[in-house]
C-alpha cells in the first residue's frame, strides 16, 4: 500500500501533457516571440521581443488566458505599463507611463470592469482628468482638464450617476473665467444654462432641457 502511495505523485506526472516550447518568427525571420503550451494552450510564461531582439512584454498565460503581471518596457529599458489579469480580465489597478518616466494613465479594475478612480496626466506631469467607476460605468466625481495652450488649461467638473450626467456642470476657459454652467437631471440638460464670453461677459442664458 505504501508503495503504491508513493507512485500516485509519480503516475500524475506521467499523464500531464509536457509543455511544447514555442517561438514565434516575423516575415524576416526574427524571433518575435517565445512561449509554452501545454495541449495546445498557451501556459507559462511569454516573452515579445522588438526586432532587435529586446524584451518589449513579458507576462504568463493559464489556460490560454492572461494571468498575473504583464509588463511592457521601452527601448532603454523604462516600464511603460504594469497590468494585472486574472483568468484573462484585469484586476486591481493598471498604470501606464511616458517613455521618459511620467506616469500616463492609472485605473482600477475588477472582474475585467472599471471599478474605482481612473487618474489620466499630460506628459509634463499636470493633471488630465478623474473619473470615478462602479462595475464598468462612470459613477462620481468627474474632472478634466484640457490645455488651449502651454500654460492656459480649461477644466470641466461634474458628477456622474449610473453613467448619466447628474447635477451641477462646469466648464472654464484657459485663463480660469467660466464658460458654460448648468445642470442635468438623469443625463438631461434642465433648467437654467449660462454662457460667458473668455472675458467674463455673459452673452447667453438658456432655458429648458436644451441639448
Amino acid at each position: 500500500m505504501k508503495s503504491f502511495i508513493l507512485l500516485l505523485p509519480l503516475l500524475a506526472l506521467a499523464c500531464t501533457p509536457a509543455a511544447e516550447p514555442q517561438t514565434v518568427h516575423d516575415g524576416q525571420g526574427r524571433v518575435r516571440a517565445q512561449l509554452e503550451r501545454v495541449a495546445g494552450k498557451k501556459e507559462g510564461l511569454v516573452r515579445f521581443l522588438n526586432a532587435d531582439g529586446s524584451l518589449r512584454t513579458e507576462g504568463h498565460y493559464k489556460a490560454d488566458s492572461r494571468n498575473g503581471a504583464w509588463t511592457t518596457v521601452g527601448l532603454t529599458g523604462d516600464t511603460l505599463s504594469l497590468l494585472q489579469f486574472i483568468m484573462g480580465k484585469k484586476e486591481g489597478w493598471q498604470a501606464y507611463w511616458s517613455p521618459n518616466g511620467q506616469l500616463l494613465r492609472m485605473e482600477r479594475f475588477r472582474d475585467g470592469e472599471p471599478d474605482g478612480p481612473l487618474y489620466r496626466f499630460f506628459s509634463d506631469g499636470m493633471p488630465r482628468q478623474f473619473t470615478e467607476y462602479k462595475e464598468g460605468i462612470a459613477d462620481g466625481h468627474y474632472i478634466e482638464w484640457y490645455k488651449s495652450d502651454s500654460t492656459a488649461i480649461g477644466r470641466t467638473a461634474g458628477h456622474f450617476n449610473q453613467g448619466k450626467r447628474s447635477g451641477l456642470w462646469h466648464w472654464t476657459y484657459g485663463n480660469g473665467n467660466p464658460s458654460y454652467c448648468g445642470k442635468y437631471v438623469n443625463g438631461e440638460r434642465n433648467g437654467v444654462w449660462l454662457k460667458w464670453s473668455p472675458e467674463g461677459k455673459r452673452t447667453v442664458t438658456v432655458f429648458g432641457s436644451e441639448k
